[in-house]
């Protein structure tokens, strides 16, 4: 039974990350933006200015794709830099990086409305808890069963 629903589990978030990276794709096109891009962009609009190693452990990303993206983005004109030398430098959205994030999080706002607006909203509570502490000790159980090989 707890297998099934192990393997019931990993097939729906299987199936919920396909979906989201398709929306993604689709509703980025226009802004010629990937979704790592996206993921990107809309954490430094949330919290107006990042690290490249806040914004990595914020997207979950490895760190040369975030240095890859904020190249990008920076090349878009979206993103800027202060002079901090290293890892201590801070990104900024700039004006057009700021217009296209709201643009881009009233997008995701409409699409999350649409996936979600029959869910009461104590169980949308209760589902991001236990998917929150779900995630958490997967992230336990690759630290401590990741490097072994189980019989």
């Amino acid at each position: 039974m707890d297998t099934s629903r192990f393997e019931q589990f990993s097939s729906l978030m299987t199936g919920a990350a396909k979906s989201i990276a398709k929306l993604k794709a689709a509703q980025m096109e226009a802004f010629s933006l990937s979704g790592a891009h996206t993921s990107c962009l809309c954490r430094l609009y949330e919290a107006g200015s990042l690290t490249q190693g806040e914004l990595t452990r914020a997207v979950q990303m490895d760190r040369s794709q975030v240095s890859r993206v904020l190249r990008d983005l920076a090349q878009k004109g979206y993103v800027s830099a202060d002079a901090q030398a290293g890892y201590k430098r801070r990104y900024t959205l700039t004006p057009a990086g700021e217009q296209t994030a709201a643009r881009v999080e009233a997008i995701i706002l409409d699409i999350n409305r649409f996936v979600s607006d029959a869910i009461p909203d104590a169980d949308i509570e209760v589902f991001y808890k236990t998917l929150t502490t779900i995630t958490q000790n997967l992230q336990l159980a690759v630290e401590k069963y990741g490097r072994e090989t189980l019989e």
